[in-house]
């Protein structure tokens, strides 16, 4: 196949509102105080780029055979991340590469984006906390998508990447202007992923009555359906899960799966940091599962033996996503994350079939077409 050109020079709606984010430890007021205090940019910030794709996804054998969560792939916890100082406190003592960096050289195929509304230049951004922790690879959120979407069209026999968003803070009013920045935040992905490059709630369903149904009976597309693709999900207070989910109708023609619980008409990504059975029974049940380990803080002060036992306890809960603050080695953490024999990603140890091998699930040497 040829080249596909894609060319997108975009400027997002002129809706306002304020807002950090989802709470860190009682910095809300503070940081709301200081996001107005900042100057900002007047009008909404310039979008402008040009994407290539490089052609179909090279198939893979077992295309037709495995699915979308019969995988396991490593994820960083923050994923723009970069350390604010030197003498920072713990919990942010840590920097991530470049998004593509870390799909290129680190084997991240999941990665996590905060965002916060900048009412001044009508865009979502992605830091941490305003002022006291915003140092950033990539400060609009349409940067970071676009970073991902450029990588994505090089390679584009990767497995699905997977983003999670976290809105922080007051990023989303319970009220009409809420919902607007919910629908702009999936303008901005659409703005940067066409539905055809998306795994949408939409085309998961299908002709299920609700997502929770096509999960159960049907199951998740195959690799082959989903090869070159990107699947966002949404880490969000309950409240602001249902308002996103069409005040729990379900996620019809949204972009993002919310959060949700087993019950819910929607349910199919379900985040459990913790992992251990809770972990393991929702990965068991069909959901798409992501947890965490080797984490800041505690990464500093554990041992290397409790290090790894956290991390292959988390791994054999099969969580499909395994998220890190510590994706590559460092003198101060005994152990850095990468999936055991994966290439980068491997078969799921809960869910695979046992003649699903790490290459079947994506093979370095069929990211490129010939």
């Amino acid at each position: 196949m040829g080249l596909v050109w894609v060319v997108l020079v975009t400027a997002c709606g002129d809706d306002d509102g304020a807002g950090d984010a989802r709470s860190d430890g009682g910095l809300d007021a503070a940081v709301d105080a200081a996001v107005d205090a900042a100057p900002r940019d007047q009008g909404p910030a310039p979008f402008d780029a040009v994407f290539m794709r490089a052609g179909d996804p090279p198939a893979h054998p077992m295309d037709d055979v495995l699915r979308l969560n019969q995988l396991q792939a490593e994820g960083t916890h923050n994923s723009y991340h970069r350390q604010p100082s030197e003498d920072t406190i713990a919990d942010w003592r840590y920097d991530n590469e470049p998004l593509d960096e870390q799909l290129e050289s680190q084997g991240v195929r999941a990665f996590e984006l905060d965002v916060n509304w900048d009412d001044d230049r009508r865009r979502w951004r992605v830091l941490h906390i305003a002022v006291v922790d915003e140092l950033t690879t990539c400060d609009l959120l349409l940067d970071c998508l676009a970073t991902l979407r450029t990588w994505s069209d090089a390679h584009p026999g990767h497995h699905p990447l997977f983003v999670q968003i976290e809105p922080k803070g007051s990023a989303f009013p319970d009220d009409a202007e809420g919902l607007r920045r919910m629908d702009l935040l999936d303008e901005e992905i659409r703005t940067v992923f066409p539905d055809d490059l998306l795994v949408l709630p939409d085309a998961v369903q299908g002709t299920a009555s609700t997502l929770r149904e096509a999960i159960a009976e049907t199951g998740w597309p195959t690799l082959g359906e989903t090869r070159g693709k990107t699947l966002f999900f949404l880490n969000c207070g309950r409240g602001d899960c249902v308002r996103y989910a069409n005040e729990g109708a379900g996620l019809e023609g949204r972009v993002i799966f919310a959060d949700s619980r087993p019950d819910d008409p929607w349910a199919a990504v379900r985040i459990v940091n913790g992992g251990g059975d809770a972990a393991r029974s929702a990965v068991e049940a069909g959901f798409l599962v992501r947890s965490r380990a080797v984490s800041m803080p505690s990464a500093l002060e554990m041992s290397e033996a409790e290090l790894r036992a956290e991390l292959d306890a988390v791994l054999a809960t099969g969580a499909h996503i395994v998220s890190t603050d510590v994706p590559e080695p460092r003198d101060d953490v005994p152990v850095f994350v990468e999936m055991p024999e994966g290439t980068p990603s491997r078969c799921n140890p809960i869910t695979a079939p046992p003649e699903c091998t790490a290459t079947d699930i994506e093979d370095p040497s069929r990211l490129v077409p010939e």
